[in-house]
């Protein structure tokens, strides 16, 4: 039987991207599209974890995460062909609205919150942590794409970068909503002990 997964293709560590073209699976539209993935699996983790602990309190933030999810494969899909040699492979593009979206559900939480002036040294739960794991991720991609443009100067990423910008703030705002009230702001004290 042969697998529908395996293609044995990267087997000497090359891939393929949208594009259609080989790279090295170091190669920076590689990193791209890995960051994504590694955004996109966090996030599936976060939306699991916000069902299980409560979900009919959180059901909204449970359906904005499944919103999310699906962004990712916008942006990885302009990291996997940023010159677009491909654009009957794209079902829908990034657009506005998805920045629009993200700014209103974090001016949302915010509104909710009462957020601290002080630097927050840790998630006061598991999963304000692992929503914290995935705002790193996001910066993460953002740096990756940053790379990419100096590398592929044409590559358009203005409304790409807004976004990404944007989601890791998000994600940053989704943690501390998800704090509640139990934040842990540094305290430099805790270094003379």
């Amino acid at each position: 039987m042969k697998s529908r997964v395996t293609t044995k293709q990267g087997d000497q560590g090359q891939t393929r991207a949208l594009s259609g073209d080989r790279y090295s699976k170091s190669h920076l539209i590689m990193e791209c599209v890995g960051s994504v993935d590694e955004l996109r699996a966090q996030t599936a983790l976060v939306r699991l974890l916000v069902l299980q602990e409560k979900p009919q309190a959180h059901e909204h933030i449970a359906e904005f995460l499944f919103w999310l999810l699906h962004t990712y494969f916008l942006v990885g899909t302009e990291c996997s062909d940023p010159m677009v040699k491909h654009p009957e492979y794209r079902k829908a593009a990034l657009a506005q609205t998805h920045v629009d979206r993200l700014e209103a559900e974090q001016m949302d939480m915010e509104a909710k919150l009462k957020l601290s002036r002080k630097f927050i040294v840790s998630a006061s739960n598991v999963v304000s942590a692992h929503v914290d794991i995935a705002a790193t991720l996001a910066r993460r991609l953002e740096r990756n794409v940053v790379r990419l443009k100096e590398a592929y100067p044409e590559f358009d990423v203005t409304l790409l970068l807004i976004y990404l910008n944007r989601l890791s703030d998000t994600l940053y705002i989704l943690a501390r909503y998800l704090d509640g009230k139990s934040i842990t702001p540094v305290d430099y004290s805790v270094l003379e002990r």
